[in-house]
């Protein structure tokens, strides 16, 4: 690859990373970021459905730019800028005879549709992507000076911190360490003889301690919610999951770019077995899953820094599935800047997720004043956060999720009289109650009823 090529491309990484600053900046929140932009304002050390990293990060962000999308959304979008840098500079560790190979993998990375705008919304799956890759290059460095052990042991104490942190950030980042783990104790190479190894898991054991305790402090709520999903057991619907996981993954990743990092996967077990380590544990746990249940697309965001590695190093020409990458995330990112195709609102998640929620608390804040009613209530908790975000005037939200419970802050309150509101997707509206839509520029998105209820108790969330 020339240096002008090399250059053009590392401009093209640019231009989309530039990109996808505006859609952070232009996208309205989604329920589910309001819903950990409400943990933010209540910082502990664990919450019942994900670790604290998310909310932390949330905090730092709104401290420099306010309760805006972009202020939630702002720390990630560093992070996954710092994410590919130690995903480049592990690529070059780990396979040093393969040219431009962390160029590739970068360029793997961005034109996916699971980076593409999947990490625009400031979830858990961006502090764990960022934390992996850095646990990455601290194992490739760990690796590359491994007969020399003194020096190796910062290398491997840095890989054990940023593990524990990624834990920190969302429970699957086990599956990752236990691959890991795996390569150390039976990989071949005798790693487990040496300190370092040992000094990387005591710390990454360190580094996980506020989410064990606060899990010790709270009946392990957050590690059994995580870990109950794995008690279902519907073997006669093993096929479907299996078909909806592959069909997601294929989407996420861009069809062309998934089929390279499996042929690269595939490809590297001539190589040695590192990488089938790292990824073994995780597609192991999803295979297990779907005889139960569905796999949700982001879980498997924990392997796409191995995918992307793999594809990049051993799946030859990469330039097919850039450019096609590209043309999907491209119009993925007009779509969200534009509309410009006139979707229904079922067909368009964008829409469904984002579209419409300050004009709906202003209508309900109207509703609520014309009612002489201040409280709304709702079993919907990421429903109570988005309402909750927009700040609406004369009205309080309240949320009957036992989510609540463990949210330290909120005042628990019983009222006499409230609006009950609930999302009824597109209908029908029903008996006693009456129909709120929200509207995307004029469009219906999403229909919701109201309806007078007595006597109820719940958690503000405010």
């Amino acid at each position: 690859m020339t240096g002008i090529s090399r250059r053009l491309l590392w401009g093209g990484v640019g231009l989309l990373f530039l990109l996808r600053l505006i859609v952070a900046v232009q996208m309205p929140l989604v329920p589910d970021e309001a819903y950990y932009w409400l943990w933010s304002r209540h910082l502990q050390w664990g919450y019942l459905d994900h670790p604290f990293m998310i909310a932390l990060w949330i905090r730092a962000g709104t401290f420099l730019w306010g309760d805006t999308p972009f202020g939630v959304r702002f720390c990630g979008l560093m992070g996954f800028g710092l994410a590919m840098f130690w995903l480049c500079q592990a690529s070059g560790r780990f396979f040093p005879h393969r040219r431009d190979v962390g160029l590739r993998a970068v360029l793997l990375l961005n034109v996916t549709v699971m980076a593409g705008i999947g990490l625009v919304p400031a979830t858990p799956d961006v502090p764990l992507f960022m934390f992996l890759c850095l646990s990455l290059w601290g194992f490739s460095r760990a690796l590359s000076v491994q007969g020399q052990a003194k020096a190796s042991w910062g290398w491997w104490m840095l890989c054990g911190v940023s593990l524990g942190l990624a834990a920190d950030s969302k429970y699957t980042a086990v599956l990752f360490g236990a691959g890991l783990a795996g390569f150390v104790l039976f990989g071949g190479r005798a790693l487990w003889r040496s300190a370092g190894p040992w000094l990387g898991g005591s710390c990454a054991l360190v580094a996980v301690l506020p989410t064990l305790i606060w899990n010790a402090d709270h009946g392990w709520a957050g590690l059994l919610k995580q870990g109950g999903r794995a008690s279902q057991w519907h073997p006669e619907r093993a096929g479907q999951f299996l078909g909806e996981l592959l069909a997601g993954q294929l989407a996420l990743l861009t069809p062309w770019v998934a089929v390279l990092c499996c042929v690269g996967l595939w490809r590297s077990r001539r190589e040695g077995s590192l990488l089938l380590w790292l990824v073994g544990p995780a597609l192991l746990v999803f295979l297990l899953h779907v005889t139960g249940d569905r796999v949700q697309p982001n879980w498997v965001w924990v392997l796409y820094p191995v995918l992307v590695l793999a594809g990049a190093a051993y799946a030859g020409t990469v330039r097919g599935a850039v450019l096609t990458g590209t043309l999907c995330v491209l119009l993925v990112y007009g779509q969200c800047l534009t509309g410009f195709l006139p979707l229904s609102a079922h067909l368009n998640p964008i829409a469904r997720l984002s579209a419409g929620w300050e004009g709906m608390a202003e209508a309900l804040s109207a509703e609520s004043q014309e009612k002489g009613i201040s409280v709304m209530v709702t079993d919907d908790y990421a429903l109570a956060s988005i309402l909750t975000f927009q700040k609406a005037e004369h009205v309080v939200f309240m949320g009957q999720d036992s989510r609540w419970a463990y949210l330290k802050g909120l005042t628990r309150k019983t009222v006499q009289t409230a609006l009950y509101l609930k999302d009824l997707h597109y209908g029908p509206v029903p008996a006693g109650a009456w129909a709120l839509w929200r509207k995307d520029g004029g469009q219906p998105v999403r229909l919701y009823s109201l309806e007078m209820r007595h006597d109820l108790s719940g958690w503000i969330v405010q």
